[in-house]
C-alpha cells in the first residue's frame, strides 16, 4: 500500500495541483490545508478547497490544523463574500451555516475531519481516524470516541490504523518540546500503528521526520518544498 502523508499545504494551489497527480493509495493531509493569513480570508479557500476534493482522483483523509477554522463558529470574515460573484457565494451558503464547514466535503472515498472509518484501497484496507484541531471545542468525549471507534475496528478487523493528529506529539524527535503531551499518552494508550501530525514546519530537519513510540511509528513531514 502506498500512502502518501502531508501537513500545512496552506493552500498552495502548485502544491494542490502536484498532490493530485501522485496516484497513491491514499493520500493523508494532517492540518492546515488552508492560509489564515491570506489577505483574501478562509472563504473563497474553502470553496477552492471543496472543488479540489471533490475532484480528487482516489482515497483522501483530511484533519484541520489551527488555520482551518472548522471549530464550532470558526473564524470568516463577511465582507468576503462581496468581492465573489454569486454563484460562488451561494456554493459557499452550505459550509457556513454547517457547525463545521469541513463536514461538507464529505464523499465516497474522503474521510473528513472528526472521523474514524475503514479505507479500502488498491493496496488493502486501512482503518483512519481524523482528529480535530481544537478538539475539545466539537465536545468533551468527541476525540476519546474517535480512539475508541479507531481501537474496535482494528480489534475487529486486524486491519492496520493511521490517526492524523494536527500537533505531533511531544518528547519525541517528530515534536520536540513544542509538542503535544497528551497526544504522546494517547499513543500509548490505544496504539495505533502510525500517527501523521504537522504543525511544526521545521521539526523534520532540527529533529526527524519519524519516531516509534510503543511500536507505533508517528511522522511529521514538515513543511514541503517543492520547486515551482
Amino acid at each position: 500500500m502506498r500512502i502518501l502523508l502531508l501537513a500545512d499545504l496552506h493552500y498552495r494551489e502548485d502544491w494542490y495541483h502536484w498532490l493530485a497527480a501522485q496516484g497513491a493509495d491514499l493520500t493523508v493531509i494532517a492540518g492546515d490545508l488552508l492560509d489564515g493569513f491570506s489577505p483574501g480570508g478562509l472563504m473563497p479557500q474553502m470553496l477552492g478547497l471543496s472543488g479540489w476534493c471533490a475532484k480528487f482522483p482516489g482515497n483522501l483523509a483530511v484533519s484541520s490544523g489551527n488555520h482551518d477554522g472548522n471549530e464550532p463558529g470558526g473564524s470568516y470574515d463577511p465582507e468576503g463574500l462581496a468581492d465573489l460573484p454569486e454563484e460562488k457565494r451561494d456554493a459557499l451558503a452550505p459550509m457556513l451555516h454547517a457547525e463545521h464547514w469541513m463536514d461538507c466535503l464529505e464523499r465516497a472515498g474522503l474521510v473528513t475531519d472528526g472521523r474514524t472509518s475503514i479505507v479500502q484501497t488498491p493496496g488493502g484496507a486501512v482503518i483512519v481516524t481524523t482528529i480535530p484541531f481544537n478538539h475539545w471545542m466539537h465536545g468533551d468525549t468527541m476525540a476519546d470516541e474517535l480512539w475508541q471507534e479507531g481501537q474496535r475496528l482494528r480489534r475487529l478487523s486486524r486491519t492496520p490504523w493511521i490517526v492524523l493528529h494536527h500537533e505531533p506529539p511531544a518528547d519525541t524527535t517528530v515534536g520536540g518540546s513544542m509538542g503535544d503531551p497528551e497526544l504522546f499518552y494517547k499513543i500509548r494508550e490505544y496504539r495505533p500503528n502510525f500517527v501523521v501530525s504537522g504543525h511544526l514546519h521545521g521539526q523534520p530537519y532540527r529533529g526527524s521526520f519519524a519516531d516509534e513510540i510503543d511500536g507505533t511509528w508517528c511522522f511529521n513531514p514538515g513543511y514541503p518544498v517543492l520547486t515551482r
